[in-house]
Protein backbone atom coordinates (compact mmCIF):
# COMPACT_ATOMS: atom_id res chain seq x y z
CA UNK A 1 0.00 0.00 0.00
CA UNK A 2 1.11 3.57 -0.40
CA UNK A 3 1.91 6.12 1.96
CA UNK A 4 0.58 9.23 1.06
CA UNK A 5 1.82 12.74 1.76
CA UNK A 6 -0.75 14.53 3.52
CA UNK A 7 -1.00 17.69 1.71
CA UNK A 8 -2.32 20.45 4.19
CA UNK A 9 -2.65 24.35 2.41
CA UNK A 10 -2.82 27.12 5.64
CA UNK A 11 -4.20 30.51 5.05
CA UNK A 12 -1.48 32.88 7.07
CA UNK A 13 -3.70 35.78 7.53
CA UNK A 14 -1.17 37.67 9.12
CA UNK A 15 1.37 37.76 6.55
CA UNK A 16 -1.24 39.35 4.25
CA UNK A 17 -0.21 36.39 2.16
CA UNK A 18 -1.79 32.74 0.52
CA UNK A 19 0.01 29.48 0.62
CA UNK A 20 -1.03 28.08 -3.19
CA UNK A 21 -4.06 25.71 -2.99
CA UNK A 22 -5.10 23.20 -5.42
CA UNK A 23 -6.27 24.30 -8.89
CA UNK A 24 -9.38 22.81 -10.36
CA UNK A 25 -7.96 20.05 -11.92
CA UNK A 26 -6.11 18.92 -8.85
CA UNK A 27 -7.62 16.00 -7.10
CA UNK A 28 -6.71 16.47 -3.28
CA UNK A 29 -8.82 19.08 -1.80
CA UNK A 30 -8.22 18.97 1.81
CA UNK A 31 -9.52 21.07 4.77
CA UNK A 32 -8.10 25.13 5.15
CA UNK A 33 -6.80 26.45 8.18
CA UNK A 34 -6.80 29.99 9.52
CA UNK A 35 -4.29 30.42 12.08
CA UNK A 36 -2.12 33.58 13.02
CA UNK A 37 1.78 33.41 12.56
CA UNK A 38 2.64 33.10 16.45
CA UNK A 39 0.23 30.22 16.61
CA UNK A 40 2.21 28.30 14.36
CA UNK A 41 5.95 26.98 13.77
CA UNK A 42 6.06 25.25 16.94
CA UNK A 43 6.63 21.88 16.22
CA UNK A 44 7.70 19.66 13.58
CA UNK A 45 4.67 18.81 12.50
CA UNK A 46 4.03 22.49 11.62
CA UNK A 47 6.94 22.29 9.63
CA UNK A 48 6.19 18.92 8.04
CA UNK A 49 2.62 20.61 6.83
CA UNK A 50 4.47 23.81 5.58
CA UNK A 51 6.71 22.11 3.64
CA UNK A 52 3.75 19.69 2.22
CA UNK A 53 1.92 22.69 0.68
CA UNK A 54 4.75 22.98 -1.92
CA UNK A 55 3.49 19.59 -2.99
CA UNK A 56 1.13 21.14 -4.33
CA UNK A 57 2.92 23.12 -6.87
CA UNK A 58 4.56 19.70 -8.66
CA UNK A 59 3.47 18.82 -11.91
CA UNK A 60 0.02 16.99 -12.68
CA UNK A 61 -1.65 15.30 -14.93
CA UNK A 62 -2.44 18.79 -16.47
CA UNK A 63 1.17 19.38 -17.68
CA UNK A 64 0.62 17.39 -20.50
CA UNK A 65 -1.58 20.13 -22.41
CA UNK A 66 2.04 21.71 -22.83
CA UNK A 67 2.73 18.89 -25.36
CA UNK A 68 0.29 20.23 -27.11
CA UNK A 69 2.09 23.43 -28.27
CA UNK A 70 4.14 20.84 -30.10
CA UNK A 71 3.61 18.87 -33.01
CA UNK A 72 2.84 15.71 -31.85
CA UNK A 73 -0.64 16.67 -30.12
CA UNK A 74 -3.60 18.69 -30.62
CA UNK A 75 -5.68 20.46 -27.93
CA UNK A 76 -9.43 20.89 -27.94
CA UNK A 77 -8.39 23.80 -24.49
CA UNK A 78 -9.11 27.20 -25.40
CA UNK A 79 -5.69 28.14 -23.33
CA UNK A 80 -3.22 25.87 -25.24
CA UNK A 81 -5.23 26.39 -28.94
CA UNK A 82 -4.53 30.07 -28.07
CA UNK A 83 -0.63 29.42 -28.24
CA UNK A 84 -0.71 27.03 -31.18
CA UNK A 85 -2.38 29.28 -33.29
CA UNK A 86 -0.27 32.14 -32.83
CA UNK A 87 -2.55 34.19 -31.03
CA UNK A 88 0.08 34.60 -27.51
CA UNK A 89 -0.05 37.98 -25.79
CA UNK A 90 0.60 39.30 -22.41
CA UNK A 91 -3.01 38.24 -21.61
CA UNK A 92 -2.86 34.52 -22.68
CA UNK A 93 -4.30 32.45 -19.84
CA UNK A 94 -0.96 30.05 -19.85
CA UNK A 95 1.21 32.97 -19.73
CA UNK A 96 -0.55 34.60 -16.40
CA UNK A 97 -0.82 31.40 -14.82
CA UNK A 98 2.83 30.31 -15.75
CA UNK A 99 3.99 33.31 -13.75
CA UNK A 100 1.78 34.05 -10.95
CA UNK A 101 1.88 30.10 -10.51
CA UNK A 102 5.53 30.30 -10.01
CA UNK A 103 5.64 33.32 -8.05
CA UNK A 104 3.41 32.13 -6.01
CA UNK A 105 5.68 29.09 -5.15
CA UNK A 106 8.59 31.29 -4.75
CA UNK A 107 6.71 32.95 -2.31
CA UNK A 108 5.74 30.44 -0.30
CA UNK A 109 8.70 28.88 -0.19
CA UNK A 110 10.93 31.71 1.07
CA UNK A 111 7.95 32.22 3.62
CA UNK A 112 8.87 28.70 4.69
CA UNK A 113 12.71 29.29 4.90
CA UNK A 114 12.32 32.56 7.09
CA UNK A 115 10.47 30.80 9.46
CA UNK A 116 11.10 27.12 9.75
CA UNK A 117 14.45 27.67 12.72
CA UNK A 118 11.97 29.05 14.82
CA UNK A 119 10.03 25.21 15.63
CA UNK A 120 13.34 24.53 17.07
CA UNK A 121 14.17 20.64 14.82
CA UNK A 122 17.48 19.32 15.22
CA UNK A 123 20.04 19.92 12.14
CA UNK A 124 19.42 17.22 10.03
CA UNK A 125 15.72 17.33 10.38
CA UNK A 126 16.14 21.07 9.56
CA UNK A 127 18.28 20.48 6.57
CA UNK A 128 15.67 17.91 5.07
CA UNK A 129 12.77 20.03 5.16
CA UNK A 130 15.12 22.53 3.70
CA UNK A 131 16.20 20.49 1.01
CA UNK A 132 12.81 19.90 -0.23
CA UNK A 133 11.32 23.31 -0.12
CA UNK A 134 14.89 24.70 -1.92
CA UNK A 135 14.03 22.14 -4.59
CA UNK A 136 10.30 23.88 -5.53
CA UNK A 137 12.27 27.47 -5.10
CA UNK A 138 14.71 26.83 -7.81
CA UNK A 139 12.68 24.84 -10.04
CA UNK A 140 9.91 28.08 -10.40
CA UNK A 141 12.71 30.16 -10.52
CA UNK A 142 13.59 27.80 -13.88
CA UNK A 143 10.40 27.65 -14.89
CA UNK A 144 10.15 31.18 -15.57
CA UNK A 145 13.68 31.64 -17.05
CA UNK A 146 13.18 29.66 -19.64
CA UNK A 147 9.73 30.74 -20.85
CA UNK A 148 10.23 35.10 -20.00
CA UNK A 149 14.11 35.39 -19.85
CA UNK A 150 15.26 37.93 -17.51
CA UNK A 151 13.00 37.72 -14.28
CA UNK A 152 13.26 39.26 -11.09
CA UNK A 153 15.15 36.77 -8.91
CA UNK A 154 13.19 36.56 -5.07
CA UNK A 155 14.95 34.73 -2.52
CA UNK A 156 13.34 36.75 0.26
CA UNK A 157 9.90 36.83 1.72
CA UNK A 158 8.13 40.13 0.37
CA UNK A 159 5.80 42.01 1.86
CA UNK A 160 2.50 43.65 -0.11
CA UNK A 161 4.29 46.44 -1.55
CA UNK A 162 7.60 45.23 -1.88
CA UNK A 163 6.83 43.31 -5.28
CA UNK A 164 8.92 46.01 -7.36
CA UNK A 165 12.14 43.62 -8.12
CA UNK A 166 14.52 44.40 -10.44
CA UNK A 167 14.51 41.61 -13.00
CA UNK A 168 17.63 39.81 -12.83
CA UNK A 169 19.36 38.59 -16.15
CA UNK A 170 18.55 35.40 -17.13
CA UNK A 171 22.18 34.04 -16.65
CA UNK A 172 22.00 35.28 -12.75
CA UNK A 173 18.69 33.86 -12.97
CA UNK A 174 20.54 29.92 -14.00
CA UNK A 175 23.30 30.39 -11.86
CA UNK A 176 21.03 30.91 -8.54
CA UNK A 177 18.86 27.94 -9.74
CA UNK A 178 22.16 25.86 -9.72
CA UNK A 179 23.48 26.79 -6.68
CA UNK A 180 19.87 26.19 -4.88
CA UNK A 181 19.93 22.65 -6.23
CA UNK A 182 23.37 21.64 -5.23
CA UNK A 183 22.62 22.92 -1.70
CA UNK A 184 19.51 20.87 -1.79
CA UNK A 185 21.36 17.50 -2.85
CA UNK A 186 23.36 18.20 0.29
CA UNK A 187 20.69 18.70 2.48
CA UNK A 188 18.80 15.75 1.46
CA UNK A 189 22.02 12.95 1.13
CA UNK A 190 21.64 12.46 4.68
CA UNK A 191 21.80 8.79 5.41
CA UNK A 192 18.73 9.13 8.09
CA UNK A 193 16.69 10.62 5.44
CA UNK A 194 14.13 7.84 4.14
CA UNK A 195 11.10 9.33 2.53
CA UNK A 196 7.90 7.93 1.54
CA UNK A 197 6.58 7.36 -2.15
CA UNK A 198 6.25 10.96 -3.92
CA UNK A 199 8.51 12.97 -1.61
CA UNK A 200 11.36 14.89 -2.95
CA UNK A 201 14.62 13.01 -2.76
CA UNK A 202 18.54 13.46 -3.42
CA UNK A 203 17.72 11.56 -6.90
CA UNK A 204 14.94 14.00 -7.57
CA UNK A 205 16.94 16.81 -7.50
CA UNK A 206 19.46 15.13 -9.18
CA UNK A 207 17.18 14.38 -12.42
CA UNK A 208 15.74 18.27 -12.51
CA UNK A 209 19.36 19.56 -12.29
CA UNK A 210 20.21 16.72 -15.50
CA UNK A 211 17.05 17.82 -16.94
CA UNK A 212 18.13 21.58 -16.96
CA UNK A 213 21.82 21.07 -17.70
CA UNK A 214 20.99 19.47 -21.02
CA UNK A 215 18.85 22.06 -21.74
CA UNK A 216 21.03 25.07 -21.42
CA UNK A 217 24.16 22.65 -22.65
CA UNK A 218 22.21 22.68 -25.76
CA UNK A 219 21.03 26.00 -26.30
CA UNK A 220 24.46 27.19 -25.09
CA UNK A 221 26.07 24.44 -27.37
CA UNK A 222 28.03 23.92 -23.59
CA UNK A 223 30.01 20.72 -23.39
CA UNK A 224 31.00 21.52 -19.71
CA UNK A 225 27.10 21.74 -19.10
CA UNK A 226 26.23 18.59 -20.89
CA UNK A 227 29.07 16.64 -19.30
CA UNK A 228 27.69 17.93 -16.06
CA UNK A 229 24.50 17.01 -16.90
CA UNK A 230 25.81 13.06 -18.29
CA UNK A 231 27.32 12.54 -14.95
CA UNK A 232 24.26 13.16 -12.76
CA UNK A 233 22.23 10.89 -15.06
CA UNK A 234 25.14 8.21 -14.93
CA UNK A 235 25.09 8.66 -11.08
CA UNK A 236 21.30 7.78 -10.76
CA UNK A 237 21.66 5.39 -13.22
CA UNK A 238 23.89 3.32 -10.47
CA UNK A 239 21.76 4.54 -8.23
CA UNK A 240 19.12 1.15 -7.84
CA UNK A 241 16.53 1.98 -10.23
CA UNK A 242 15.27 0.08 -13.42
CA UNK A 243 13.28 0.39 -16.34
CA UNK A 244 9.70 -0.94 -15.36
CA UNK A 245 9.22 -4.39 -17.47
CA UNK A 246 6.05 -3.10 -19.33
CA UNK A 247 5.55 0.33 -21.27
CA UNK A 248 1.82 0.24 -20.80
CA UNK A 249 1.55 -0.56 -17.30
CA UNK A 250 3.92 2.22 -16.31
CA UNK A 251 1.23 4.46 -17.35
CA UNK A 252 -1.77 2.74 -15.43
CA UNK A 253 -2.57 2.42 -11.67
CA UNK A 254 -0.61 -0.85 -11.37
CA UNK A 255 2.55 0.45 -12.63
CA UNK A 256 2.64 3.23 -9.24
CA UNK A 257 5.57 3.35 -7.43
CA UNK A 258 7.88 0.81 -9.62
CA UNK A 259 11.42 0.90 -9.59
CA UNK A 260 11.49 2.92 -12.65
CA UNK A 261 9.66 5.88 -10.95
CA UNK A 262 11.95 8.96 -9.41
CA UNK A 263 9.40 11.43 -8.38
CA UNK A 264 5.67 11.20 -9.05
CA UNK A 265 2.60 13.76 -7.76
CA UNK A 266 0.34 11.30 -5.66
CA UNK A 267 -3.07 11.54 -6.82
CA UNK A 268 -4.76 8.88 -3.57
CA UNK A 269 -7.06 6.50 -4.92
CA UNK A 270 -9.81 7.58 -2.70
CA UNK A 271 -13.56 8.37 -2.68
CA UNK A 272 -13.80 11.57 -4.21
CA UNK A 273 -10.33 12.06 -4.63
CA UNK A 274 -9.49 11.92 -8.75
CA UNK A 275 -8.94 13.67 -11.64
CA UNK A 276 -10.45 13.65 -15.42
CA UNK A 277 -7.10 12.28 -17.85
CA UNK A 278 -9.20 9.39 -18.94
CA UNK A 279 -12.26 11.67 -19.58
CA UNK A 280 -9.74 14.02 -21.35
CA UNK A 281 -7.73 11.27 -23.44
CA UNK A 282 -10.29 8.81 -24.65
CA UNK A 283 -12.31 8.29 -26.87
CA UNK A 284 -16.28 9.11 -26.88
CA UNK A 285 -17.10 5.82 -26.73
CA UNK A 286 -15.08 5.56 -23.49
CA UNK A 287 -17.48 6.68 -20.90
CA UNK A 288 -18.53 9.64 -23.08
CA UNK A 289 -15.13 10.59 -23.39
CA UNK A 290 -14.08 14.05 -24.57
CA UNK A 291 -10.98 13.60 -26.51
CA UNK A 292 -9.44 17.11 -25.05
CA UNK A 293 -5.88 16.02 -26.00
CA UNK A 294 -5.40 13.60 -29.41
CA UNK A 295 -1.98 12.68 -30.76
CA UNK A 296 -1.59 14.25 -34.24
CA UNK A 297 -0.10 11.93 -37.44
CA UNK A 298 3.06 13.99 -36.84
CA UNK A 299 3.15 11.63 -34.23
CA UNK A 300 2.28 8.41 -35.39
CA UNK A 301 4.96 9.16 -38.43
CA UNK A 302 7.77 9.35 -35.95
CA UNK A 303 6.85 5.12 -34.71
CA UNK A 304 9.76 3.89 -36.78
CA UNK A 305 9.19 0.33 -38.06
CA UNK A 306 10.29 -3.11 -35.95
CA UNK A 307 14.24 -2.52 -37.13
CA UNK A 308 14.04 1.20 -35.87
CA UNK A 309 14.12 2.61 -39.74
CA UNK A 310 11.97 5.76 -40.69
CA UNK A 311 8.90 4.60 -42.39
CA UNK A 312 9.78 6.92 -45.03
CA UNK A 313 12.36 4.55 -45.93
CA UNK A 314 11.45 1.48 -44.47
CA UNK A 315 10.40 -1.69 -46.78
CA UNK A 316 8.00 -3.05 -44.62
CA UNK A 317 6.02 -0.38 -43.54
CA UNK A 318 2.54 -0.37 -45.52
CA UNK A 319 0.44 2.88 -44.93
CA UNK A 320 -2.82 0.47 -45.54
CA UNK A 321 -1.60 -1.09 -41.94
CA UNK A 322 -0.18 1.59 -40.45
CA UNK A 323 0.37 -0.63 -37.13
CA UNK A 324 1.80 -3.63 -38.31
CA UNK A 325 5.54 -4.33 -37.86
CA UNK A 326 6.08 -0.59 -36.14
CA UNK A 327 8.14 0.01 -32.51
CA UNK A 328 5.63 -1.44 -30.26
CA UNK A 329 5.42 1.68 -28.45
CA UNK A 330 2.89 2.84 -30.82
CA UNK A 331 0.23 0.80 -30.28
CA UNK A 332 0.62 1.12 -26.63
CA UNK A 333 0.66 4.84 -26.91
CA UNK A 334 -2.11 5.26 -29.67
CA UNK A 335 -5.33 3.67 -30.55
CA UNK A 336 -5.51 2.16 -34.13
CA UNK A 337 -7.55 3.95 -35.75
CA UNK A 338 -8.42 2.05 -38.78
CA UNK A 339 -10.75 -0.48 -36.13
CA UNK A 340 -12.73 -1.05 -33.20
CA UNK A 341 -10.58 -1.76 -30.35
CA UNK A 342 -11.59 -4.04 -27.53
CA UNK A 343 -9.01 -3.02 -24.95
CA UNK A 344 -9.30 -5.56 -21.69
CA UNK A 345 -13.55 -5.33 -21.98
CA UNK A 346 -13.47 -1.77 -22.38
CA UNK A 347 -14.63 -0.80 -26.23
CA UNK A 348 -12.94 1.80 -27.81
CA UNK A 349 -14.60 3.26 -31.28
CA UNK A 350 -13.32 4.60 -33.99
CA UNK A 351 -14.52 8.11 -33.95
CA UNK A 352 -13.42 8.80 -37.96
CA UNK A 353 -11.50 11.91 -36.57
CA UNK A 354 -9.45 12.34 -34.24
CA UNK A 355 -6.81 9.36 -33.03
CA UNK A 356 -6.80 8.47 -29.96
CA UNK A 357 -4.36 8.20 -26.76
CA UNK A 358 -3.95 4.73 -25.46
CA UNK A 359 -1.48 5.88 -22.88
CA UNK A 360 -2.41 6.77 -19.52
CA UNK A 361 -5.86 4.93 -20.01
CA UNK A 362 -7.47 2.59 -17.78
CA UNK A 363 -9.55 0.18 -18.89
CA UNK A 364 -10.57 -0.81 -15.27
CA UNK A 365 -11.94 2.72 -14.80
CA UNK A 366 -15.88 2.33 -14.23
CA UNK A 367 -17.05 5.99 -14.50
CA UNK A 368 -15.94 9.37 -15.97
CA UNK A 369 -13.91 11.40 -14.04
CA UNK A 370 -12.52 8.66 -12.17
CA UNK A 371 -9.04 8.56 -13.13
CA UNK A 372 -6.26 8.58 -10.06
CA UNK A 373 -3.38 7.55 -11.93
CA UNK A 374 -0.23 9.03 -10.08
CA UNK A 375 1.70 11.64 -12.36
CA UNK A 376 5.36 10.71 -13.23
CA UNK A 377 7.44 13.50 -12.94
CA UNK A 378 10.93 12.14 -13.58
CA UNK A 379 11.44 8.50 -14.30
CA UNK A 380 14.76 6.47 -15.32
CA UNK A 381 13.52 6.24 -19.21
CA UNK A 382 14.21 9.85 -19.47
CA UNK A 383 17.05 10.05 -17.38
CA UNK A 384 18.60 7.24 -20.30
CA UNK A 385 17.98 10.02 -22.80
CA UNK A 386 19.80 12.58 -20.96
CA UNK A 387 22.23 10.59 -20.60
CA UNK A 388 22.78 9.52 -24.05
CA UNK A 389 21.98 13.09 -25.98
CA UNK A 390 24.42 15.05 -23.58
CA UNK A 391 27.01 12.12 -24.53
CA UNK A 392 26.73 12.13 -27.92
CA UNK A 393 26.67 16.02 -28.33
CA UNK A 394 30.55 15.97 -26.20
CA UNK A 395 31.81 13.05 -27.77
CA UNK A 396 29.53 11.42 -30.85
CA UNK A 397 27.90 7.87 -30.88
CA UNK A 398 29.24 4.47 -28.98
CA UNK A 399 28.00 0.92 -28.88
CA UNK A 400 27.29 2.29 -24.62
CA UNK A 401 24.97 4.66 -25.82
CA UNK A 402 23.38 3.02 -28.22
CA UNK A 403 22.69 0.04 -25.98
CA UNK A 404 21.05 1.99 -23.67
CA UNK A 405 17.90 3.56 -26.42
CA UNK A 406 18.46 -0.44 -27.49
CA UNK A 407 17.06 -1.14 -23.96
CA UNK A 408 14.36 1.31 -24.18
CA UNK A 409 13.39 -0.27 -27.74
CA UNK A 410 13.31 -3.30 -26.19
CA UNK A 411 11.37 -2.80 -22.64
CA UNK A 412 9.25 -1.40 -25.06
CA UNK A 413 7.94 -5.00 -26.87
CA UNK A 414 7.65 -6.68 -23.28
CA UNK A 415 4.04 -7.95 -22.92
CA UNK A 416 3.60 -5.55 -25.92
CA UNK A 417 1.64 -8.88 -28.45
CA UNK A 418 -2.59 -8.73 -28.37
CA UNK A 419 -2.05 -12.28 -26.27
CA UNK A 420 0.26 -10.34 -23.77
CA UNK A 421 3.55 -12.50 -24.90
CA UNK A 422 6.98 -10.33 -25.49
CA UNK A 423 7.21 -8.82 -29.20
CA UNK A 424 11.18 -9.09 -30.38
CA UNK A 425 12.28 -5.59 -31.28
CA UNK A 426 15.88 -6.07 -32.80
CA UNK A 427 18.73 -3.60 -31.55
CA UNK A 428 19.79 -0.91 -34.10
CA UNK A 429 23.23 -1.43 -35.14
CA UNK A 430 26.49 0.46 -34.28
CA UNK A 431 28.51 0.49 -37.66
CA UNK A 432 27.57 3.81 -39.74
CA UNK A 433 26.20 5.65 -37.20
CA UNK A 434 27.51 9.53 -37.03
CA UNK A 435 26.71 11.82 -34.17
CA UNK A 436 23.92 14.02 -36.58
CA UNK A 437 22.53 10.41 -37.28
CA UNK A 438 22.85 9.57 -33.91
CA UNK A 439 21.32 12.73 -32.99
CA UNK A 440 18.54 12.28 -35.20
CA UNK A 441 17.57 8.52 -33.07
CA UNK A 442 17.80 9.98 -30.00
CA UNK A 443 15.65 12.94 -30.86
CA UNK A 444 13.17 10.29 -32.33
CA UNK A 445 13.29 7.83 -29.58
CA UNK A 446 12.82 11.51 -26.55
CA UNK A 447 9.97 11.74 -28.44
CA UNK A 448 8.21 8.44 -28.71
CA UNK A 449 9.39 7.29 -25.18
CA UNK A 450 7.76 10.65 -23.86
CA UNK A 451 4.81 11.29 -25.66
CA UNK A 452 2.26 12.48 -23.79
CA UNK A 453 4.45 13.00 -20.60
CA UNK A 454 4.35 16.83 -20.74
CA UNK A 455 8.42 17.56 -21.36
CA UNK A 456 8.26 17.22 -25.14
CA UNK A 457 7.22 21.80 -25.53
CA UNK A 458 10.56 22.17 -23.71
CA UNK A 459 12.88 19.64 -26.51
CA UNK A 460 11.08 21.10 -29.13
CA UNK A 461 12.19 24.71 -27.74
CA UNK A 462 15.98 24.12 -26.84
CA UNK A 463 16.51 22.16 -30.39
CA UNK A 464 14.84 25.03 -32.15
CA UNK A 465 12.59 22.88 -33.91
CA UNK A 466 9.04 25.01 -32.76
CA UNK A 467 9.10 27.36 -35.88
CA UNK A 468 9.54 24.42 -38.60
CA UNK A 469 7.04 22.32 -36.60
CA UNK A 470 4.29 24.59 -35.14
CA UNK A 471 4.40 26.63 -38.96
CA UNK A 472 2.25 23.09 -40.21
CA UNK A 473 -1.50 22.32 -39.59
CA UNK A 474 -1.90 19.68 -37.22
CA UNK A 475 -3.68 16.51 -38.58
CA UNK A 476 -5.21 13.26 -37.17
CA UNK A 477 -7.55 11.52 -39.14
CA UNK A 478 -8.85 14.67 -40.91
CA UNK A 479 -6.91 18.19 -40.97
CA UNK A 480 -7.36 19.84 -37.38
CA UNK A 481 -6.15 23.13 -36.80
CA UNK A 482 -3.92 25.73 -38.57
CA UNK A 483 -0.98 26.42 -36.56
CA UNK A 484 1.08 30.02 -36.59
CA UNK A 485 4.50 30.33 -34.54
CA UNK A 486 6.62 33.88 -35.47
CA UNK A 487 10.30 33.26 -34.48
CA UNK A 488 12.38 34.00 -32.66
CA UNK A 489 9.65 36.12 -30.90
CA UNK A 490 7.46 33.65 -29.25
CA UNK A 491 10.60 31.65 -28.47
CA UNK A 492 10.31 33.65 -25.37
CA UNK A 493 7.02 34.47 -23.64
CA UNK A 494 5.56 37.74 -23.06
CA UNK A 495 5.39 39.09 -19.55
CA UNK A 496 1.80 39.33 -18.04
CA UNK A 497 -0.30 42.67 -18.90
CA UNK A 498 -0.78 42.86 -14.59
CA UNK A 499 2.74 42.42 -13.95
CA UNK A 500 4.20 45.53 -15.90
CA UNK A 501 1.14 47.82 -14.46
CA UNK A 502 2.06 46.25 -10.75
CA UNK A 503 6.25 46.93 -11.58
CA UNK A 504 7.37 49.41 -13.54
CA UNK A 505 10.73 48.17 -13.21
CA UNK A 506 9.66 45.38 -15.68
CA UNK A 507 10.13 45.72 -19.92
CA UNK A 508 8.21 43.43 -22.40
CA UNK A 509 9.97 41.59 -24.01
CA UNK A 510 10.86 41.87 -27.54
CA UNK A 511 7.50 41.49 -30.50
CA UNK A 512 5.25 41.88 -27.80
Amino acid sequence: MKTYIKTVYILIFALGGVLQSCSEEEITKLPVTALSEDAFWTSEEDVRQAANALYGSLSNVGQIEWDALTEIMFSQNGPSVEISTGGINPGSSIVNSLWTGQYATIRDANWFMENVEKAGLSDTDLAQYMGQVRFFRAWAHYKLLFQFGDVPLVNTFLAINEGQVEPSSRATVLDFVLSELDQSLVELSSSNYTPEYGRVTKWGVMALKSRILLYEGTLSSDDSMLTESANLANEIMSGGFGLHENYTDLFRPEGEGNSEIILARINADLEGQYHSLGQWLGPISFHASWSIYTPTMALVERYPDINGEDIATSPLYDSETPFENRDPRLNQTIFNWMENVEYEGALFENNGTWLNFRKWIDPAETAEQRSHNDFIVFRLGEVYLNYVEAMNEVNGPSQDLLDLVNELRTRGGKGAAADGSDIVVPPIALAGLTQDSFRDIIRRERIIELAAEGVLYYDYHRWKLLDETMNKPAIGVVPLEDRTFTAPRDYTWPIPDFELINNPNLQQNTGY
